[in-house]
């Protein structure tokens, strides 16, 4: 039982995190415009099947962006070898 568990004070933690982010239940923190600003190339890298932010939120972008079928919002996690890759090929290309 004790390995599931939560650390004390985690759950302090994510409440000050969430209020401080997601004022009024919406995200406060757009990246929009660093990704637009050009100086820099960008991957995103998006799982067809995040419920979260769903992946027509990379429309428009000036980004490459790779959506990895059957994944969701945790696709780092959930396909990390193909993750891995495909950033690895990506800082090789720039």
């Amino acid at each position: 039982m004790l390995k599931y568990k939560r650390l004390e004070g985690v759950d302090a933690a994510l409440r000050l995190l969430v209020s401080g982010l997601f004022k009024d239940g919406r995200q406060q923190l757009d990246l929009r415009s660093v990704v637009q600003d050009g100086r820099l190339p960008v991957l995103l890298i998006w799982g067809s099947d995040d419920a979260i932010i769903p992946v027509n939120h990379s429309a428009g972008l000036k980004a490459q962006v790779k959506v990895l079928p059957g994944q969701a919002h945790m696709v780092q996690m959930e396909a990390a070898e193909q993750v891995n890759r495909l950033i690895l090929d990506f800082v090789q290309q720039h």
